[in-house]
């Protein structure tokens, strides 16, 4: 056969010389392979913590920074007379019953203030909906806030730890472009920085900041507006949770609990619905001061007085719905300054899901002719929770011909 085939007029196989290395040829390969694998341990570490000489004087310092990061952070701040620190940061996910913060820029800003720190500090940090690329993240929700710190055009130099620092630097500067300037990087004390290779801690942090880093930068694609629309909508959920969080803890508390004593041991938190911003209503707000005041009924003899401030008007399956907001007269004979404005309501859920008495709504007098009426945030009384309360009832020009699937539910 193989006399046929090279018989044949087209030749399918030809002779081709292969050199392969020598004994002490594969030595050399094998030498120059680990020498080239210590230099890429040995450099690694560097490249990731490469550092860039600050110019600015404002100090963006990473709120992940661990207590000894901060202190150095701080000492780098007077020394280098700064003249604003800002800290960033991402949410706290554990702890959420019980620690006083939320996220960690402003658990590093309390910790500084432990510290003694006496400059102004201001806190940037992004939802608990940003799952991913949280560095570029941080970044967006610091350029959202700029203008609230009233730093102008100011550029400013970001303090970080370790072998993130490069990624850092890269994703803020995907935001700000030159006006980050300088960078400024401490040590990471969990591993020895010239051996990150020799324990688990090192090899795990370096090696995945070192794919972190080619990914974000080969393959990462900045989306600036749709950051900010997730970090808006992130930011409000943050808030709502963080506001049932506070009230169940003033519930468990015995000095400020509206529960009867003996439910307060079996108390294991309010129930709500699930967060909902199509509860979330632009309405319209027309003022309609009455001249003349009122007594609203209770479910006791208490008649607290009243007057009708305005009327509100909001679209809720394509009907329109209207409640009256009033006015607290006995609080404000007591604060000529109250500002506060009571929307008592009652929807087809009462007596099912939620309280059959219905539930309120506070919101802060307009200034204009719109505003956000939020049913999140809809509250019972406290004659939910116990008998001894004396709760004003919503009169018949607030009762909404629909339901209402947001706010607290009815207390078992």
């Amino acid at each position: 056969m193989q006399l046929q085939l090279l018989a044949m007029p087209f030749k399918l196989l030809r002779q081709k010389t292969v050199l392969l290395p020598t004994l002490w040829g594969w030595l050399i390969l094998i030498l120059l392979f680990l020498i080239a694998c210590w230099l890429l341990l040995k450099g690694t570490y560097p490249f990731l913590s490469h550092e860039k000489a600050g110019q600015s004087k404002v100090l963006v310092v990473e709120g992940w920074l661990p207590d000894n990061g901060l202190k150095e952070a701080m000492a780098f701040y007077y020394e280098n007379n700064y003249k604003a620190l800002i800290i960033t940061g991402i949410p706290i996910t554990q702890w959420s019953y019980s620690s006083p913060f939320s996220n960690m820029a402003d658990a590093s800003a309390g910790s500084l203030r432990e510290m003694h720190f006496a400059d102004s500090i201001y806190t940037v940090h992004i939802p608990n909906t940003i799952l991913r690329d949280r560095t570029y993240a941080t970044a967006i929700a610091l350029q959202m806030r700029w203008d609230e710190f009233n730093l102008g055009e100011e550029s400013f130099d970001l303090f970080t730890m370790g072998a993130h620092a490069r990624r850092s630097y890269l994703m803020f500067e995907k935001v700000f472009e030159d006006r980050i300037q300088g960078l400024i990087v401490v040590e990471d004390d969990s591993f020895e920085a010239n051996r990150w290779y020799t324990t688990s801690r090192g090899f795990r942090t370096v090696f995945s900041e070192l794919i972190s880093y080619f990914y974000a930068r080969i393959f990462f694609r900045a989306e600036p507006q749709k950051v900010k629309q997730e970090i808006r909508l992130g930011l409000y959920l943050d808030q709502i949770q963080d506001e049932r969080y506070r009230k169940d803890r003033y519930f468990k508390d015995q000095e400020t609990t509206p529960l009867a004593t003996e439910a307060i041991s079996a108390f294991k938190g309010l129930d709500y619905f699930d967060t909902d911003t199509n509860f979330r209503k632009h309405a319209r707000f027309t003022k309609q001061i009455a001249a003349s005041t009122f007594t609203m009924p209770t479910t006791t003899d208490r008649l607290p007085v009243y007057r009708k401030y305005g009327l509100i008007q909001f679209t809720h399956m394509d009907t329109v719905h209207a409640l009256t907001a009033y006015q607290n007269m006995d609080i404000l004979e007591k604060d000529s300054t109250y500002k506060g404005l009571f929307i008592p309501f009652k929807d087809f859920t009462n007596g099912v899901t939620t309280y059959g008495g219905g539930r309120y709504l506070d919101i802060a007098i307009p200034e204009s002719d719109s505003i956000q009426l939020d049913f999140n945030k809809a509250y019972n009384p406290y004659c939910a929770y116990d008998y001894r309360w004396s709760c004003p009832i919503p009169p018949d020009e607030n009762h909404l011909r629909t339901s209402i699937l947001a706010g607290e539910k009815k207390f078992d």
